[in-house]
């Protein structure tokens, strides 16, 4: 194995060559889709993987490497593949109508070659293989790699990875705590909005550590006002939006039966649900044993026998 396995999230990027372009525009503002090239990248086809970023539809960013799980690293070298991050715009500035408008442009842009014409025009001559596409992410990444699922053609996504996935919204209450953390108070929340609410803002990225809008999510799901940014109908949600589906690309699952900020049992609901309205669909729950969300972040494959079935499962069917 080589030695991309013990990568730190200080260093998670070393390895590859980091590119940054958009995907769209909404007038001044620019949606950034990121690319990580291997820097030992080999000639031939090279497979793609699409990775969205956590943070609960609130926070985050594409290029955050502390939630790129380390197993990430060594998993896109051993299979010579290119990785490209999305940002999208984020709650409460925007709806989940806004989010998932985001997504659909994204596979516009990727659909049109766009991540062959930016990397052309950076001088990286690569010949992508579109017929070998995995989606993957985490926690809100894991949303939008389901919603892709459940929106883009058959055929198009082989496989999708999700890490412990928003399939609902989150329910908490105010003394509920999040990788212990605490919920800020109602009159902090009401600030927050207040500060971030102006006409026509927009916000697509934002460093969690500094920001306060970890804060800002504990505080909107656990006062109910998350859906009064987010909206409401059945197409928002993995959970609901699956029942009007006739096929999923194969899933993998992994969810700790500890998460503190999104409910195991919603992914059990999720995979359940899925069965039952697409026969024959290929969905695992494939992690439910100690931990809490992010459990995975620092987890060898060489170490952890169960990720290594687990992405063997992916490459068998994202690659062949």
């Amino acid at each position: 194995m080589a030695p991309y396995d013990d990568t730190t999230a200080a260093t998670r990027f070393d390895s590859f060559n980091v590119y940054e372009t958009h995907f769209k525009q909404i007038g001044d503002h620019k949606i950034k889709v990121a690319i990580l090239v291997p820097k030992d990248l080999k000639p031939g086809k090279v497979p793609l993987a699409v990775k969205f970023h956590g943070g609960g539809l609130v926070v985050g960013d594409a290029l955050f490497p502390d939630w790129i799980a380390a197993f990430w690293v060594p998993f896109m070298h051993r299979n010579n593949a290119i990785t490209i991050l999305p940002n999208y715009r984020l709650v409460p500035e925007s709806s989940g109508a806004d989010i998932l408008e985001d997504l659909a442009d994204f596979w516009s842009w990727f659909n049109d070659k766009g991540v062959d014409k930016y990397l052309t025009s950076q001088n990286v001559n690569v010949d992508l293989d579109y017929k070998h596409l995995l989606v993957s992410g985490d926690s809100a990444g894991g949303y939008m790699a389901l919603q892709s699922g459940l929106t883009r053609p058959e055929g198009e996504i082989n496989a999708i990875l999700a890490q412990y996935p928003m399939t609902n919204h989150t329910r908490r209450s105010p003394e509920d705590s999040m990788l212990g953390m605490q919920t800020p108070s109602r009159e902090w929340m009401d600030e927050k909005l207040a500060s971030l609410l102006t006409p026509g803002a927009i916000t697509s990225s934002a460093h969690p550590y500094k920001t306060d809008r970890f804060g800002l999510s504990m505080a909107l799901n656990a006062y109910g006002r998350y859906n009064e940014f987010f909206g409401e109908g059945e197409r928002l949600w993995p959970i609901t939006a699956v029942k009007s589906v006739k096929f999923v690309p194969p899933t993998t699952i992994f969810h700790a039966l500890g998460d503190s900020a999104v409910k195991f049992q919603d992914s059990v609901d999720f995979v359940e649900r899925t069965k039952s309205v697409v026969p024959g669909v290929e969905i695992r729950l494939a992690y439910g044993k100690e931990g809490d969300h992010g459990f995975d972040g620092a987890l060898k494959e060489d170490e952890e026998p169960w990720l290594k079935e687990e992405l063997q499962w992916v490459e068998s069917r994202w690659l062949f």
